[in-house]
């Protein structure tokens, strides 16, 4: 992938995030990385994805830690992909989470904002 010198997705690719299963990498404080799906990731804006932290789990301590964040949404059968990479900022029972949660499923979620600093194609 070709580093794009920007950091806001074209409406293609936000289209990529919005209508494929997304991949969301940290790195823990030993370095090991750990990679998992995030089915709820959402485009806020072109310079902005969010998605609901269910689990809160190692991802998520990790986050919470100050690890960067690489995500990759693809389409397979086109064979097109955008990886971004981005820093997070976490919503735990403030208003702004309780907000958005509001128009959820997941109640007891936390919303986890992404800002997109590097885009990838």
């Amino acid at each position: 992938m070709k580093k794009l010198n920007t950091n806001k997705l074209t409406e293609e690719q936000a289209n990529l995030f919005k209508n494929n299963l997304v991949y969301l990498s940290t790195v823990d404080a030993d370095g090991n990385p750990q990679v998992g799906p995030k089915g709820s990731m959402t485009v806020l804006d072109p310079s902005h994805l969010q998605y609901l932290e269910k689990t809160k789990g190692e991802a998520y301590e990790n986050i919470k830690r100050g690890s960067k964040i690489a995500l990759v949404a693809a389409d397979v059968p086109s064979h097109t992909a955008v990886m971004v990479l981005a820093t997070a900022e976490v919503h735990e029972d403030d208003d702004y989470a309780k907000k958005v949660l509001a128009k959820t499923e997941f109640p007891n979620a936390f919303v986890v904002n992404l800002n997109i600093e590097e885009v990838f194609a």
